[in-house]
């Protein structure tokens, strides 16, 4: 018999991710917020949303918990897995998430200010030189000419 368990998504992140300790490594918890339209028989498209946690282990869950902010869009790959426990009064308790084996941002991440409270870090293009200047974090300057106006840096 032929089994997969193999799940890719996008979507938005809900809440900023949890990270705890799990033994000797950690546990990254976060919700990803994904919209599907579904078409009804009479031909009205319906917008649905849908809310899927999903757990990240290791270095990848710290990295994710460290970058990750409420809104930012995702891709993730992992797994399903059925979570399940006892709950206080001893019933039954089960949920669904997706244990992620890798993820990567969809849009570039937010640059934050720099030290020297330049709000505008990140590259500068010369239109009309062919050169990018890019501003780095520390304040230092560098300075790449680009292919097509004929130089290398």
């Amino acid at each position: 018999m032929f089994t997969r368990n193999h799940i890719q998504l996008t979507g938005n992140i809900a809440k900023p991710a949890e990270s705890r300790a799990a033994g000797e490594t950690t546990v990254t918890r976060a919700r990803l917020l994904h919209n599907e339209a579904i078409r009804k028989a009479d031909g009205e498209t319906v917008e649905r949303l849908v809310a899927v946690d999903v757990e990240i282990w290791g270095k990848r869950g710290d990295a994710f918990a460290e970058c990750v902010t409420t809104k930012t869009p995702v891709y993730v790959e992992g797994r399903l897995q059925l979570d399940q426990w006892q709950a206080e009064d001893g019933s039954p308790r089960s949920r669904l998430l997706v244990r992620v084996e890798d993820w990567q941002f969809l849009a570039p991440r937010p640059q934050d200010a720099n030290a020297n409270g330049n709000a505008n870090a990140g590259a500068n293009a010369g239109a009309n030189t062919g050169t990018n200047t890019t501003t780095t974090t520390n304040g230092t300057k560098t300075k790449r000419t680009n292919a097509k106006a004929g130089a290398v840096a």
